[in-house]
């Protein structure tokens, strides 16, 4: 953070300042020096499951087995060892890595490898994301990439382990409970070599994702990992000890397997907008492929759903949850050795209920209109920043594009009441919950520094909906209920505002999302039938519709309702609707009807019944036809007291017949 030295005093003052509101994100360090109970602690292994595929274990993690939180694992902190770094950073969004290496003497065919992270105060699994490559030698010392890249989110799953990482004075701390995370490789082949891992992840907690170094109760120096933190390699040490980073590999010794990896996946891999009821999945085995495993599940969390004879084609199982990524795998195997797919992945439609507005800030500021009021220059506030961010920004889930007003970046100027305002309004006419969510870091520098969301209905006068003055707020996801304001609004203005006088302040934003829920639903004013003959005549009406796809008409005569008939809907409105159907030639009886309104995802509900009695005549009766004289057709009405035989004929006027129409003697 570059600063401009006005003189020694202001210096001095602000030495005091930063360590306090700057945040290192580099390690997670314990402050507290006091080591007044040391605990006899006990070496251990990571624990592993499937442990015959394990071609290789950088560990060990767990110190203190069962003497843990609630019983759990302990990965013990040793302070009388003059160890200090609970975990490293390694925050992917932060441009922050981890690397340690491994040797294989003979060729591998991995299958996975798994990696160890926490986040302080995590009651939940947090991790979203990995992203990994590996080198052919040291990444600092010559080596180059043969596999993965750190834009690709490698997760296949994520779970908590019972391993929480304590100090040796607090070892039942239950903060910083560990989690696995789990990458397929899909049986990538390695020659025998030297190779380097590097991997950083992203979490939805704010602190972290904090990498544990390996841990051997007595041990300071446990390996040679190193750290890239925002593109600078460093030694990976807490304090002057060199610390290793545990991982695991999994798969086979020995030659590639020959069969082929799987290919061709439908959906088709990154698809969007997948119904909730999918249907089938289908893939291309590959060469030699006598039987396949298939996993499937929400990203991160992906479980086997089948395993025998080649198969290419497997019911996805519905309906899933809307607006979710969902990944999903093909193993391809012979009786001896098998090869994985990629986890190949799609999303579920958006709820037609949700309707949200989400910028990340990947695409520049299209969808804002800023406003720099002062500074120097007068445009250098409200901008894009991408990694490695200015100013140690330290926001949650930021990945790419930060939105930020930051008046240190500008220089000594500067600016008073800087917006940037939605461009184009949103319509909640139809909408009852509207909800702002964003992650921010805000950094004051005076009591005047302040920031505010604000919303409005007509572009003119605005609201305070959230604010922060005077004081720093780091590092938090903020959701606020603006009902109240945007509800059924037909126009619907936000905008971020900076209040920023002090010359070393910034309010960085990222993941900014207005989300409208809860429709009006199709809400139906009137529904009535009536009788004409043996004609019946239903009409209805609607106030307001939302997602509505149409109305089918069923009718019952004391029995199963039968569908009798479909009429169209009006999608979304707040306008009033009408609408008519009639059953016609209904026979003799008493009937009840009703309406089964239908959403375009299926949903339905039932109208209230209406009920009408069709009488039959209660003499016979033979009206004059119409229209008399006729050419080239007529009407000839008759009614039937009871079930009668007829004879129906035509005589023209000379008395001869022309013509029997009926006959039922």
């Amino acid at each position: 953070m570059q600063k401009k030295l006005f003189i020694l005093f202001s210096l001095i003052l602000l030495w005091s300042v930063i360590p306090v509101i700057a945040q290192d994100n580099s390690k997670e360090v314990n402050r507290d020096r006091t080591y007044s109970e040391p605990q006899k602690l006990e070496y251990s292994t990571i624990p592993l499951e499937n442990s015959e595929l394990v071609l290789f274990d950088n560990g060990p993690l767990v110190t203190l087995p069962g003497g843990g939180c609630s019983g759990g694992d302990a990965s013990i902190l040793d302070g009388t060892l003059g160890l200090t770094v609970y975990g490293f950073g390694a925050q992917q969004a932060s441009g922050n890595y981890i690397a340690d290496d491994f040797t294989n003497a003979a060729a591998w065919n991995i299958d996975s490898m798994k990696f160890f992270t926490y986040q302080t105060g995590a009651t939940t699994v947090t991790i979203t994301g990995i992203y990994v490559q590996i080198w052919n030698g040291q990444p600092n010392a010559g080596g180059s990439v043969i596999w993965g890249d750190l834009t690709t989110n490698r997760l296949s799953a994520a779970r908590f382990t019972s391993i929480y990482r304590a100090l040796n004075t607090t070892p039942t701390d239950c903060n910083r409970r560990i989690q696995e995370v789990v990458v397929n490789l899909g049986g990538l082949n390695l020659p025998p070599g030297n190779y380097w891992v590097q991997w950083g992840f992203t979490g939805t907690s704010t602190s972290g994702p904090w990498q544990p170094p390996i841990t051997i109760s007595g041990q300071t120096n446990t390996g040679n990992a190193l750290q890239n933190l925002a593109g600078t390699w460093q030694n990976l040490l807490d304090g002057t000890f060199p610390q290793g980073a545990p991982f695991i590999v999994y798969g086979t010794s020995g030659p590639a397997c020959p069969v082929g990896a799987p290919s061709n996946p439908s959906p088709a891999n990154g698809a969007t907008g997948i119904s909730i009821n999918p249907g089938n999945a289908t893939w291309s085995n590959g060469a030699g492929t006598t039987q396949v495993e298939v996993w499937f599940g929400p990203q991160g969390n992906l479980q086997q759903v089948y395993n025998g004879p080649a198969i290419t084609s497997l019911a996805i199982p519905g309906p899933l949850m809307y607006n979710t990524t969902y990944g999903w795998r093909v193993v391809c195997k012979n009786d001896t050795c098998g090869v994985s797919g990629p986890t190949w992945t799609f999303t579920t439609e958006q709820d037609p209920n949700l309707w949200c507005f989400v910028d990340n800030f990947e695409s520049g500021t299209g969808n804002w209109t800023i406003v720099n009021n002062g500074g120097n220059p007068p445009t250098c506030v409200w901008t894009i920043y991408t990694p490695p961010y200015p100013n140690a920004y330290t926001i949650p889930n930021s990945s790419g594009g930060v939105f930020a007003a930051d008046v240190d970046e500008c220089g000594s100027g500067s600016s008073l009441n800087s917006t940037a305002t939605i461009t184009n309004p949103f319509d909640f006419s139809i909408y009852q919950t509207v909800v702002i969510e964003f992650d921010q870091d805000f950094n004051a520098l005076t009591a005047n520094d302040a920031c505010y969301v604000e919303v409005s209905t007509d572009g003119t006068n605005w609201n305070i909906v959230w604010q922060q003055v005077g004081v720093d707020l780091r590092n938090t996801h903020e959701v606020v209920d603006v009902s109240s304001s945007g509800a059924l609004q037909s126009t619907f203005y936000v905008r971020l505002r900076s209040v920023q006088p002090g010359w070393d302040w910034w309010w960085a934003v990222d993941n900014f999302k207005v989300c409208a829920s809860n429709p009006i639903p199709v809400e139906l004013t009137s529904f009535v039938a009536s009788l004409t003959g043996n004609n019946v005549t239903l009409n209805w009406s609607t106030a307001t519709e939302t997602n509505n796809q149409g109305f089918e008409i069923q009718r019952s005569n004391g029995d199963e309702y039968e569908v009798v008939g479909y009429v169209a809907g009006h999608g979304t409105t707040v306008e009033p609707q009408s609408y008519s159907f009639t059953d016609q030639n209904v026979g003799t009886g008493r009937y009840q009807y009703r309406l089964r309104q239908i959403d375009f995802d299926g949903k339905f509900e039932y109208s209230s019944v209406v009920e009408v009695e069709v009488l039959g005549p209660k003499e016979f009766s033979l009206a004059q036809n119409y229209p008399n004289p006729f050419n080239p057709s007529t009407t000839i009405d008759f009614t039937l007291a009871v079930d009668s035989r007829v004879i129906l004929k035509i005589f023209d006027v000379l008395g001869q017949e022309v013509m029997t129409l009926i006959y039922n003697a």
